[in-house]
């Protein structure tokens, strides 16, 4: 019993001198329940459907230039670009854009479109003589929901995303890395979330889920959808006996899957900081996918803040770092279920409220 009193008076006494707020704290999404919710933040899309696309996600800090970021990564079948830049130890400590694609390997070309669309707006790292190399890290999987077809995405589908990247709401589903992705065995696709919190801290997360693991349990139930704020996920009912009635498909080859994420927040941070929010907002992604970080899945996730509050403003930056991660975290896992429930039937793969119509509300 004394041991709870001290805890409790050591969590009063934080909350008082820093601004923390503990876990069920006054938390409400933003206006557009998106990444974009987060200052400096824009997102765009290139589709093409059924088959294969890119996701981009700009981040402009106050200067108009870049903005602290890290990553970690925990899946087993990687397809990266740039990431090594992010460890502390290394030199450039601002990023301008984040790439998630499909194509596999082939998807990291988006990434150089990307660079000359921002090279052509003045954006990037100075190196001298007027000239900037753009700094766009990626993240790619292969296509595991395509319905055909030889499409990659490339320098042309990384500019398209990157010219098209827009503030406000966010498409989701099957749109751009998520044309061509699955859930498990259902469709999946691009998802996104966000949160403010009652300090002023934003924290916006985006998704693009093609894991090998599920989001649902073996009655249909998503894993994650105990996470939601207010009633965001009122499509959803509850099921206590239906039995999985996923259609069959053929056989997928594992390698390649995975579930790519870029969480951002509008507060500064650090390489070092940035790292410690990615391995904590990095939970969503298994509290909502099951398995997850296996050695088929790509599983990368980019944190990033566009310094819109200064850290040390909001109290112990070690402190205001488990905030923010801890939040994060969910903010993850409600970004997945809105993949799940955005995904639309295709030729060739069932949606999640197709293959279990019990579990959703409004299906057709």
């Amino acid at each position: 019993m004394k041991s709870r009193t001290l805890c409790a008076v050591v969590v009063s006494v934080l909350s008082a001198v820093s601004g923390w707020t503990t876990p069920g704290a006054a938390q409400v999404p933003g206006p557009n329940n998106a990444i974009t919710d987060v200052p400096g933040i824009r997102v765009g899309h290139f589709t093409v459907p059924d088959s294969t696309g890119a996701t981009v996600v700009l981040a402009e800090g106050t200067n108009g230039q870049g903005v602290g970021a890290s990553v970690t990564q925990r899946g087993g079948a990687p397809g990266t670009r740039e990431t090594d830049l992010l460890r502390p130890e290394n030199m450039v400590e601002i990023v301008n854009a984040v790439v998630l694609s499909g194509g596999s390997a082939y998807g990291i070309a988006a990434a150089s479109g990307v660079m000359s669309c921002l090279e052509g707006q003045h954006v990037g790292f100075p190196v001298g003589g007027g000239n900037v190399v753009p700094i766009v890290p990626a993240a790619v999987y292969a296509d595991a929901g395509r319905c055909g077809g030889a499409a990659r995405p490339d320098f042309s589908s990384g500019l398209a995303a990157c010219s098209a990247a827009a503030s406000g709401p966010v498409p989701q589903g099957n749109v751009g890395a998520g044309a061509g992705a699955l859930a498990g065995s259902v469709k999946g696709g691009i998802g996104t979330a966000s949160v403010v919190l009652d300090n002023g801290v934003i924290i916006g997360a985006l998704v693009a889920l093609n894991s090998l693991g599920s989001p649902y349990d073996d009655r249909g139930n998503l894993y994650a959808a105990s996470s939601q704020l207010g009633n965001e996920f009122t499509r959803l009912i509850p099921s206590q006996g239906a039995q999985p009635k996923v259609a069959k498909i053929p056989p997928v080859p594992a390698i390649g899957r995975g579930t790519n994420v870029v969480v951002a927040t509008n507060v500064a941070l650090t390489k070092a900081q940035a790292i410690k929010v990615a391995e904590m907002a990095d939970d969503g992604v298994a509290r909502a996918v099951r398995p997850a970080h296996s050695p088929y899945d790509s599983d990368t996730l980019f944190a990033i803040g566009t310094a819109r509050l200064p850290i040390a403003s909001l109290g112990d930056p070690a402190i205001v770092q488990h905030q923010i991660g801890a939040a994060a975290a969910d903010v993850v896992a409600r970004a997945v279920v809105h993949a799940v429930l955005n995904a639309q039937t295709t030729s060739c793969h069932q949606n999640y409220c197709d293959s279990f119509p019990n579990a959703c509300r409004n299906t057709k």
